[in-house]
C-alpha cells in the first residue's frame, strides 16, 4: 500500500471542498488516493461526489465496492460491485485478480453473517417471549377461577 505526501493529500483535501473556501468536484483519482492513503471517510465524501456526478460509471461503482469493503460494509459493498457488473460485465477497467479477490472477500463476508438469516432468530425470539407471557397469563387466570384450598 503506497503511502500519499501530506502536500498531495492537503491538495487533495482541499480540492474535494472538504475545505470551507475549496469548490472543485471530487475525482476518481483523487477518491482513490484518499482510499489508498487510509482518509476513509474524506474517500467516502469524494465518492458520493463522483457517483452524483456519473452515476452511469462502473468504474466509479467498483471503486465505491472497494471502499466499502475498506470500511467493512459488506452488503453495501456487495450492492456496489454489482452494480458495477452491470453497467460493464468484465470490469475490464481492474486487474481480473483484484476484482477476484473483491469478490472473494465480499462473499465470505456475506456467508459469515447471512443478512437473511438474521430475521429468524428475532422472529423465533419473538415467539419465546409470546409463549412465555401466554403461559404466565393463563396461569395467572387459572389460579384465580380456582377457589383457595383450606
Amino acid at each position: 500500500m503506497s503511502k500519499v505526501p501530506p502536500r498531495l493529500l492537503l491538495s487533495l483535501i482541499l480540492s474535494l471542498g472538504l475545505a470551507p473556501c475549496a469548490a472543485r468536484a471530487a475525482t476518481l483519482e483523487q477518491a482513490s488516493a484518499l482510499m489508498r492513503a487510509g482518509h476513509l471517510v474524506q474517500a467516502d465524501h469524494a465518492m458520493a461526489q463522483v457517483l452524483a456526478a456519473d452515476p452511469g460509471s462502473a468504474r466509479a461503482h467498483y471503486v465505491d465496492a472497494r471502499l466499502l469493503a475498506a470500511e467493512g460494509k459488506w452488503p453495501l459493498a456487495e450492492d456496489e460491485l454489482e452494480r458495477a457488473r452491470r453497467l460493464d460485465p468484465t470490469l475490464g477497467f481492474a486487474p481480473s485478480a483484484q476484482v477476484q479477490a473483491l469478490a472473494n472477500r465480499v462473499l465470505r463476508h456475506q456467508w459469515k453473517n447471512p443478512a437473511g438469516l438474521a430475521g429468524y432468530g428475532q422472529a423465533a425470539l419473538a415467539a419465546l417471549f409470546v409463549l412465555v407471557s401466554g403461559y404466565l397469563i393463563f396461569g395467572m387466570l387459572r389460579g384465580r377461577r380456582q377457589p383457595p384450598k383450606t
